[in-house]
Parts: structure tokens; sequence; C-alpha cells
């Protein structure tokens, strides 16, 4: 995953952890996903596998989209 793609996910990853007011920590338990290795993909210093952001969609309540934005500014 290129760098400003990781750095989209992570943005997007951690507004949804955000909104649903959770912790990285609980985030971590409950997706299965390694505390130090989540905390690094949050900082972009690591990249988020499809099913590490599988398994963080279904602990939030959200689906995959939301934590995959575009790149692309829509076309008006």
């Amino acid at each position: 995953m290129g760098t400003e793609a990781r750095h989209l996910v992570s943005v997007a990853v951690g507004a949804e952890l955000e909104r649903a007011g959770r912790s990285r920590h609980w985030l971590a338990d409950r997706a299965g996903i390694d505390a130090r290795r989540l905390s690094e993909a949050l900082h972009g210093r690591d990249d988020f596998t499809v099913a590490d952001l599988a398994a963080i969609a279904a602990a939030l309540d959200v689906p995959v989209s939301a934590l995959t934005p575009s790149a692309d500014p829509p076309h008006r």
C-alpha cells in the first residue's frame, strides 16, 4: 500500500474508533490484532491487511468501505 493510501486508511480507522468511543486496546482485543501492530498501523507505519480491516469493521459495526476511503476526490 502506498504512503497516501496507508494514511487515508489509518485516518479512517482512527475516526471510526473515536466515533465508537472505544480504545485501541479494546479494538485490538475485539479484532484479534496485536496491540502494538495496530498502533503502528494507526500511526501509518504499518499496513492494515484486508483481514485486519474486515475484523476492525466487524468490531466497530461499520462496513469495510467506511475504512477504505477513496483517494480520488469526487468529480463534479
